[in-house]
């Protein structure tokens, strides 16, 4: 809460988020109450007014294979959505039809997409146009060069409509 507080003296509540991963294993981090850990941690945050509250979601996996998720990590979200009164961001696993669900039924008031943005640079106009999805391919993640970041085409492209990018400099 100390560094909250120190970023909010600078820059305003309303122009700072929090960003929490409950139930991650990330480098083998694990939290032995997560439940009471993140409940306690989302209500607190409603002292602050921020902008938002991002967290990533616990059941992604299961979303992203089209299985049911583990009830721990719909208990985690629920626990979340209801220690938290402000506006809930949560990102992973989603795609339009999920989104748009967990939008309908308050699950979260934000959904963020983070690799599908990355694969598909016109996200919001594939939604639209229920348009199909480039798939993102990791192992361009954290290389350092435009080769899996800015390569990725539009769907005007794909339909011929606009031209493609030169990303190595050299005409195709």
């Amino acid at each position: 809460m100390e560094v909250v507080e120190t970023v909010i003296e600078i820059w305003g509540s309303d122009r700072v988020g929090v960003r929490l991963s409950p139930l991650s294993t990330f480098n083998d981090i694990a939290d032995d109450d997560p439940e009471t850990t993140f409940g306690y941690i989302a209500d607190r945050l409603n002292d602050y007014r921020l902008a938002y509250l991002h967290i990533v979601n616990p059941s992604a996996a299961a979303l992203e294979q089209g299985t049911e998720p583990d009830p721990r990590a719909t208990a985690m979200v629920e626990l979340i959505r209801e220690s938290y009164r402000g506006t809930l961001m949560i990102a992973g696993g989603f795609d339009r039809d999920s989104a748009e669900a967990w939008l309908e039924q308050g699950r979260a008031d934000l959904i963020a997409f983070g690799r599908k943005f990355i694969a598909n640079p016109d996200l919001p106009a594939r939604f639209r146009l229920r348009a199909p999805l480039n798939h993102d391919d990791p192992s361009t993640y954290y290389g350092g060069a435009a080769k899996g970041y800015t390569d990725y085409p539009t769907f005007a492209q794909e339909r011929g409509e606009q031209p493609w990018p030169c990303v190595d400099e050299r005409w195709r």
